[in-house]
C-alpha cells in the first residue's frame, strides 16, 4: 500500500509506492545523463547533476550549471538550480 503523506497545508495525500518512485527517478536521471549532465551525487530518489562549463579560447572558462533533481512522495518530478553558495 502506498504511504499517506501530509502536505504543508495539512491535507492528507496518497503517496506512490517507494519502488515506483525509485523507478521514476532512475528514468529521470537517465534522461538528464542523455542530455549531457554528469552526476555529482546521487541518492535513491534525488541527485545533483552538473553540466560541464565551456572552454573559451582567450577568456576564462564558463562554469557549468548545477541542478538538484528528485521525485517527491506523490511521484512528481522536481528540479531546481543550485547557486554557487550551495556547494
Amino acid at each position: 500500500m502506498a504511504p499517506t503523506v501530509t502536505s504543508s497545508n495539512g491535507t492528507k495525500l496518497d503517496g506512490i509506492d517507494p519502488e515506483l518512485r525509485k523507478t521514476k527517478f532512475a528514468g529521470m536521471l537517465a534522461a538528464k545523463v542523455d542530455q549531457g549532465y554528469e552526476i555529482e551525487s546521487q541518492g535513491e530518489t534525488e541527485a545533483v547533476v552538473v553540466t560541464r562549463g565551456r572552454r573559451r579560447r582567450f577568456h576564462a572558462a564558463i562554469d557549468g550549471k548545477r541542478q538538484r533533481i528528485s521525485i517527491d512522495e506523490q511521484g512528481r518530478p522536481r528540479s531546481h538550480g543550485l547557486d554557487e553558495g550551495a556547494r
